[in-house]
């Protein structure tokens, strides 16, 4: 079979399984599988992958993803996240708005503290949207602030997604990591900035209300709740940047020192550890047996040639590279509405790294721009996973009312990819800052 047949025909086949609702761990072990004994030579091809799985899976690099994941639970189990916002609350004031720019600022601040963008999403939505329905606030002033909010953890350090997709891709972790900060809070910005003009043109969208007056002494004392945080994002980022430990290591001390922080305010209980430690392993299990996949669906792919043939032919493309990275860039934003960021990673990383390599593109650059795309999968319908994660909190919304609330959160999302590809200074000035 020539290489376009084989792309061709396992993308099909891929794409059958997960219309039939197979597991997407499995539906790639699946066509591996298959591919292996098609292409490959069968049963002798069936134990290199195996050999070939422990050394992919046996790996120091993947350790962050892992630890990651630690964080995360701990923070929200131990309440460390909850006492966050109500000292971010207290420097809010009356900004019009302020509940949905509560929801962006903890958003920001959990994602620097935690990989998970599920876990903010229900974590904020659960805490805030009942007081954002009771003060009058619209759907597209309360769920889709929140659903914007949480997808920040696929992009602002630490993120699994980034470490994920490093691994993946043989590019530095720990630049990568470093890149996304200035997306990030660029993004962030683009949130609040059209929250408040909204809130202005559009009161009744989020009603101003009467705000509890705040002394000087309790925003300070706020202050102090957040210092504790503060020892966890230099735990987890300032080592990294200052050169002093890999991601790996970092990954270690952020884990380290959340245990400190919810030990330090008496909420580090064995119930929280066991239930952290549960639901780590049920993630992580998962997690890994898609990097397993993901390996060898890019075996599977170098063997029969379509991946070089791929590269081959669009290297033989007269339109110039942007144009490739439009279109490259529209293909995860396509898919982003039928699968999720995962499998997302596993169908683009073994064919779009080696074409970006050839058409010159900085791999850095790249990963943040395909996390950013990726970070909008979660809130594109019709299964945007975030989407359900907020009908879930918010039962009574229809489901339409969720998906137009999130469509101008995923118009800025995209301007933001679009300043990040002009500008690629933006992603790249402290990743070269970074001490070696």
């Amino acid at each position: 079979m020539e290489w376009y047949e084989v792309l061709i025909l396992m993308l099909a086949v891929l794409m059958v399984l997960f219309v039939a609702g197979t597991p997407v761990a499995f539906a790639f072990l699946l066509i591996n599988i298959g591919g292996l004994f098609l292409f490959m030579g069968g049963l002798p091809a069936l134990r290199l992958m195996v050999t070939s799985a422990f050394a992919t899976l046996a790996s120091f690099v993947l350790a962050p993803v892992l630890l990651f994941i630690l964080m995360g639970e701990i923070m929200f189990r131990s309440g460390l996240a909850v006492r966050t916002l109500d000292a971010l609350d207290k420097w809010i004031g009356g900004i019009p708005g302020r509940l949905s720019l509560l929801a962006v600022s903890g958003g920001t601040l959990f994602s620097t503290l935690s990989g998970s963008s599920m876990a903010t999403t229900a974590m904020l939505g659960t805490t805030l949207v009942p007081e954002m329905r009771r003060r009058g606030y619209s759907y597209l002033m309360s769920v889709g602030p929140i659903s914007a909010a949480g997808g920040l953890a696929a992009i602002v350090p630490p993120t699994a997604m980034g470490v994920l997709l490093g691994s993946l891709a043989e590019i530095s972790i720990a630049k990568l990591l470093i890149a996304g900060i200035g997306p990030g809070l660029f993004m962030a910005g683009l949130y609040a900035v059209y929250i408040i003009v909204r809130a202005k043109l559009r009161p009744e969208s989020a009603p101003i209300y009467d705000v509890a007056h705040v002394s000087a002494r309790e925003k300070v004392m706020g202050l102090l709740h957040l210092a504790p945080l503060s020892l966890i994002v230099f735990m987890v980022l300032g080592v990294i940047f200052i050169g002093v430990a890999t991601p790996t290591e970092a990954a270690a001390l952020g884990a380290l020192s959340t245990a400190m922080v919810a030990a330090m305010y008496r909420s580090l209980t064995f119930k929280v550890i066991a239930l952290s430690v549960m639901s780590t392993v049920r993630v992580s299990v998962v997690v890994l047996m898609i990097i397993l996949a993901s390996n060898a669906f890019s075996q599977v792919l170098a063997f029969t040639g379509a991946s070089r043939g791929l590269v081959e032919m669009v290297a033989g493309f007269q339109a110039p590279p942007v144009v490739i990275l439009v279109l490259m860039m529209v293909i995860v934003l396509v898919l982003g509405m039928f699968v999720d960021q995962i499998s997302i990673m596993m169908i683009t990383v073994p064919i779009y790294f080696p074409l970006a390599a050839q058409l010159g593109f900085d791999p850095i650059w790249f990963g943040i721009l395909m996390l950013l795309n990726m970070e909008v999968a979660n809130t594109t319908p019709p299964f945007g996973l975030q989407l359900f994660v907020l009908k879930g909190v918010v039962p009574d919304a229809p489901m339409i009312e969720i998906y137009k609330s999130c469509f101008p959160f995923v118009l800025l999302d995209m301007l933001n990819l679009a300043v990040m590809i002009v500008f690629p200074a933006l992603v790249l000035t402290l990743p070269r800052l970074m001490l070696n």
